[in-house]
């Protein structure tokens, strides 16, 4: 079998509906062949690769994206009764591909150039989910390309920006086999708005059909037909919804072009049924082509609530529904879900039709009380008053005209905890490489929450994630976290979050493996060599808290300092700071005599044996002078002492010179202080032999020779066969709802 392509994208279908005649019915809906109706699957549902291209968004420059796309995958993997599971492949060589019309990888990235040749200027595609399958509907590659040539994406809150996780989470919908939902609060309703996140997170009906596509066990269902009163025709493309007894949606269906329908993935329980027309706010013109819709009849209910056990398939008969009629409620300019708050009342508007006085609004939560505010025929408004103990989930809203005329809108509330706030974090800084804890003081915090920071996600109970003690904290000992100034996000399980803004530095910690000389002059200008790990550009560095001004990072593992003048005496803590905050100790002391300093060696060759006089020339000199060939220039540890030494004056010595070969180091140090002086290559052997008493070796550790103790180191730290080539565009808006594929 060839391949078979098809596309999906965020927006409104471009191509007519091709009218036909499903085989069975499409729960939530699947997509599918619209050849042959087969349900689009993945053969291995439980190892579906996903790669996130490292290139990025060019509107997020800290990374953050990667957390929000990684949200939006464990939304999906978080499903019960599911076996599907996408699993991250996060390999650099694969994250650096850019082929991602290959079959071999399923990427997840932001197409910035129109190099995917998807989104030309001005196309009004946000993002698109482009699939290939075969005709069995088995999935042999998706990939989901973001709109970066047109649109800006936004990880946090940019006003006029598309939220990466709300987006993305619903493009995994298509990349896992959903077509869009007729759910008006459903991750796969398909419009968007930029100011709407609520897509983050699954309906039940979102569950559902991950339940019904991949099942890891037996699952309930509830099977029927549509019908209209006149006549016992079946209703094509009828939409039937499924409530719980609480009230609250559970699960919803298409039914198929003769009204039959099943309603899949239910847990048991009771339900009651309804049909509506599938018009406004979602239509037929968003869903893939193949689907028979009608929509000019009235809602109705089954007659009686319905017990469905565990695994059951439960045929209940038909659903009657009568003639048509002009009350509608909801339109795809209405920004779903709507947001009503656990303890709260909310305001808000929906547009419509015959949307009179006399009119009542009601949800079937019968804790949810919904009172109408005003009618003015295309408009109600009306708030929604939910109490502290409400469970959370969506919930529909029915309107009922002043003749009985009937408009249900499934789904079109989702309730929500409070916005979480983030008042506090402490402490503000930590070592990247992690195991900094961290306690978060705010409001609203919910169990199941997660935390973002950087490039890491902390969830609530996961090994390695966050503790919600209460709803004002939440403690969590941080991972090897990407360098740099942060935002702490507190994300509940609806998707909303709350954030402190730039609250925790991760910075490289400074590791302190030697600092030579360990001692100096009291005058300054001593040059001190910082020998260890993790230096940044920019550190800041204090001997007995004060700002050295003479810095220069040499290397990511090498610093030098000329050293200010300061009080004799010490050791003095020297600390070392990124700028990061992160830091690291040593030690330095302040001694009464100028340093020694070496200038010449004359001669400055010898015999490799050793036994040579020459002459150091130098200033500051004294009879207890140490002369050390061959030492580290940068630690002072190492080489051979010279044995005679003799003091002709404060600027000569005569030195006899130990064996040795090739170019050396010459250092000189004061046995009483610990003062100290190098001159690379400045002496060096001719001939070959001669011994090396003891060697000519640089150690990497150690403690300069000195007669003060240097203090340990301290860490602070998404055509068919050829065919059908279907393409969805996406159009914003300036105000309410855009169209999403």
């Amino acid at each position: 079998m060839g391949k078979v392509r098809s596309f999906t994208g965020r927006g409104v279908i471009a191509s007519a509906l091709a009218i036909g005649v499903m085989g069975a019915a499409m729960a939530h809906v699947r997509l599918h062949n619209p050849g042959t109706g087969a349900e689009l699957f993945w053969s291995n549902p439980s190892n579906v690769s996903i790669v996130i291209s490292d290139a990025g968004s060019d509107n997020i420059s800290d990374g953050s994206y990667e957390t929000s796309l990684r949200n939006a995958i464990d939304a999906w993997n978080d499903v019960d009764g599911s076996v599907v599971h996408l699993a991250e492949n996060t390999s650099a060589s694969q994250q650096a591909r850019t082929d991602w019309e290959s079959s071999s990888v399923h990427m997840m990235l932001f197409d910035e150039n129109n190099s995917s040749g998807y989104f030309p200027f001005g196309s009004g595609t946000v993002a698109i989910t482009p699939l290939w399958f075969f005709g069995s509907g088995a999935i042999s590659d998706a990939d989901v390309l973001f709109n970066g040539n047109n649109f800006q994406f936004t990880t946090s809150g940019v006003p006029g920006q598309f939220d990466v996780q709300d987006v993305a989470t619903h493009e995994l919908g298509h990349l896992l086999g959903l077509d869009h939902s007729g759910v008006a609060g459903s991750t796969m309703f398909p419009y968007v708005d930029t100011t709407v996140i609520l897509h983050r997170s699954l309906s039940v009906d979102d569950m559902h059909g991950m339940r019904d596509a991949y099942p890891s066990g037996p699952q309930s269902r509830l099977t029927g037909h549509v019908r209209r009163l006149a006549g016992g025709m079946g209703v094509a493309g009828a939409w039937v919804t499924a409530r719980d007894s609480g009230g609250r949606l559970a699960g919803a269906a298409l039914a198929d072009g003769n009204g039959a329908f099943e309603v899949e993935g239910l847990d048991p329980g009771t339900y009651t049924l309804y049909a509506r027309p599938l018009d406004e706010p979602v239509a037929s013109t968003n869903l893939t082509t193949g689907h028979m819709v009608v929509t000019n009849f009235e809602p109705a209910y089954y007659p009686s609530p319905i017990l469905l056990g565990s695994g059951e398939d439960k045929a209940i008969g038909i659903i009657s529904v009568d003639a048509d009629v002009a009350l509608n409620l909801g339109r795809s300019s209405d920004n779903f879900p709507l947001r009503a708050i656990r303890g709260s009342t909310t305001n808000h508007v929906l547009r419509g039709t015959s949307l009179v006085n006399g009119s009542t609004i009601s949800s079937p939560d019968s804790g949810v009380l919904v009172t109408p505010l005003s009618w003015s025929n295309s408009l109600v408004q009306f708030s929604v008053t939910v109490p502290s103990g409400a469970g959370l989930g969506h919930i529909d809203l029915q309107v009922v005209g002043p003749t009985g005329d009937l408009s249900v809108l499934p789904g079109a509330i989702q309730i929500t905890p409070p916005t979480p706030t983030v008042a506090t974090v402490s402490p503000i800084s930590g070592s990247d490489s992690g195991g900094t804890f961290m306690v978060i003081k705010g409001t609203n915090f919910e169990a199941g929450a997660r935390v973002v920071l950087g490039d890491r996600i902390y969830e609530d109970g996961a090994v390695g994630g966050c503790i919600v003690a209460d709803d004002t904290t939440i403690l969590l000992t941080t991972k090897a976290t990407l360098p740099g100034l942060h935002d702490v996000v507190v994300i509940d399980s609806s998707g909303i979050e709350g954030r402190k803004v730039s609250a925790f530095t991760s910075a490289a910690v400074p590791v302190v493996d030697s600092i030579f000389p360990p001692s100096g002059s009291r005058e300054g200008g001593t040059d001190l060599i910082l020998r260890g790990n993790n230096f940044a550009q920019g550190l800041e560095v204090r001997i007995d808290g004060v700002l050295q001004s003479n810095v220069v990072v040499d290397s990511v593992e090498r610093v030098i300092v000329q050293t200010t003048s300061g009080v004799e005496g010490g050791p003095y803590v020297v600390e070392i700071q990124n700028p990061g905050g992160a830091s690291a100790q040593s030690a330095f002391a302040y001694v009464r005599p100028s340093d020694p300093e070496v200038a010449q060696l004359t001669p400055s060759t010898g015999k490799a044996s050793g036994g040579d006089v020459i002459t150091l020339r130098g200033a500051n000199l004294t009879g207890n002078t140490q002369v050390i060939f061959g030492a580290d220039p940068d630690t002072g540890i190492g080489g051979v002492m010279a044995d005679n030494v003799t003091l002709i004056n404060s600027s000569t010595l005569e030195v006899t010179v130990p064996g040795g070969s090739g170019s050396t180091t010459v250092l000189i140090r004061r046995a009483d202080t610990g003062q100290a002086d190098v001159i690379t290559s400045a002496f060096t052997y001719e001939g070959g032999g001669g011994s090396s008493s003891g060697g000519c070796t640089a150690a990497t550790g150690g403690v300069p020779m000195g007669p003060k103790d240097v203090l340990s180191n301290a860490l602070w730290l998404l055509a068919l066969a050829g065919i059908l080539w279907s393409r969805t565009s996406f159009t914003p808006r300036t105000a309410g709802a855009s169209p999403q594929a």
